[in-house]
């Protein structure tokens, strides 16, 4: 079996190689080609970690922090798969010893690093499964475990149509930690063995949350706050139509209100727009103009005087400061949804127990599927969900502060994933 799937790798890569550095991508295209084929030079490691891409690297981050600290003296390689997941990678963990591509998964490339790295753990991120890899490590003496797992349902019918394959791969991992419950059952199904597995939670809940305060600029806010965070191209026209929905309606009622003599006011809502990627905050601005909406950038509001008025849509053209805004946000909505770009993280809106929307496209997340169950979030399908979602939970406060709580129960009640596998770490290499 392995000689069969070392051929197809190794056939694989000669094919994969030549395409990959016509693309745009890895900026030293020669430490990329060295790497993936396993022939650049290495030192010995005593902690390998591999995430794949972003995501993972993302998700692992309080781990890598924390496994940091708990053993200094360690020595802890990161590889990634992708340039976008490197790049992350040796931005948010300086404290690797190493951050390097993951040597292709064929004979010849993981045996070369796997015996110059000769690392005492090897930890996989969500269940990347790498037959060459596993069993070189094992050969060597390390120990494999993987941590934050999850078996998705596309991967799961694929594995079970090999499950003799897949049982003799898993055999070579000495531990798999994986998410939920249904993932442990899953991998199970594929041939690991039950006594090898557990449930861990998920790291993305272990979120780093900023607590700092924010900067004094937030107290010339007196209305209500949309926060639409991380949003990408093709989404910030969807969600200014919503915005401009909401305002059209609110002078509606505001004039109805005040020509029969009701004393009750409609919410006056502000926008906060904030753009996941800083190369595009011109580009919103662009478009706010083309509309002739009113708005500021973050960056000019220390030059309003006190008594200006605020303009009722700020756009967010700072880094740092997104994680304390949605602490003071009335309603959040989280971007890369609306889009197929997969969505972002709805932890930090949780965790400080505020109201939640997103769009349709929440595939990085799964876990959105449990907010949604719980009432914890509510999902948009377009401009005028957004519209009537947000003024519905601004008219109904008890459902808004509900919605909040149950989304902070479901952080409280998963946190803890990252003690987990430190302590499951710490069973492997002890305390040195």
């Amino acid at each position: 079996m392995y000689i069969f799937y070392n051929l197809l790798t190794f056939i694989g890569a000669i094919f994969y190689l030549p395409t990959l550095l016509l693309k745009k991508g890895p900026e030293n295209k020669q430490t990329f080609v060295k790497e993936r084929l396993g022939i650049s030079s290495y030192g010995k490691a005593d902690i390998w970690v591999h995430a794949v891409s972003v995501g993972e690297v993302l998700a692992c981050l309080p781990f890598l922090k924390k496994l940091n600290k708990e053993f200094p003296a360690k020595k802890i390689v990161l590889s990634t798969t992708t340039y976008t997941g490197q790049k992350l990678a040796k931005e948010r963990f300086r404290e690797a010893h190493r951050v390097m591509y993951v040597p292709i998964d064929t004979f010849f490339s993981v045996t070369r690093v796997v015996n110059a790295l000769k690392p005492e753990l090897f930890i996989t991120a969500e269940t990347e499964l790498w037959p060459a890899m596993f069993k070189a490590l094992r050969k060597a003496g390390s120990r494999v475990i993987t941590l934050n797992g999850r078996i998705s349902d596309k991967s799961f019918k694929g594995y079970r149509k090999i499950r003799f394959i897949m049982k003799n791969v898993l055999s070579n991992v000495d531990f798999l930690y994986m998410q939920t419950k249904k993932d442990a059952e899953r991998i199970i199904a594929i041939g690991a063995d039950p006594h090898r597995v557990a449930v861990m939670g998920n790291f993305k809940f272990d979120l780093e949350v900023s607590t700092k305060t924010l900067a004094r600029w937030h107290e010339k806010i007196d209305r209500d706050i949309l926060l639409a965070a991380s949003t990408h191209e093709g989404e910030e026209e969807i969600v200014l139509d919503g915005y401009e929905l909401i305002m059209n309606r609110t002078r509606n009622i505001k004039h109805m209100t005040e020509t029969r003599g009701h004393k009750s006011q409609p919410a006056d809502v502000m926008l906060i727009i904030a753009p996941r990627h800083p190369e595009r905050f011109d580009e919103v601005a662009r478009i706010l103009e083309r509309r002739n909406l009113e708005y500021i950038k973050r960056s000019n509001i220390d030059s309003i005087r006190e008594k200006d008025p605020m303009p009722s849509i700020i756009l967010l053209d700072t880094i740092g400061e997104l994680s304390g805004l949605f602490s003071i946000a009335s309603i959040a909505y989280i971007g890369g949804s609306l889009v197929p770009n997969g969505g972002h993280n709805l932890m930090e809106p949780a965790y400080w127990s505020k109201p939640t929307i997103f769009g349709p496209h929440m595939e990085n997340f799964p876990i959105t599927k449990d907010f949604l169950e719980a009432a914890a979030a509510l999902e948009v399908k377009d401009a005028h969900d957004i519209a009537e979602t947000v003024l519905e939970l601004l008219h109904d406060r008890s459902r808004a502060s509900e919605m909040g709580h149950k989304a902070k129960v479901i952080v409280e009640n998963n946190t803890g994933a990252v003690n987990k596998a430190i302590e499951l770490v710490r069973g492997y290499i002890g305390n040195s």
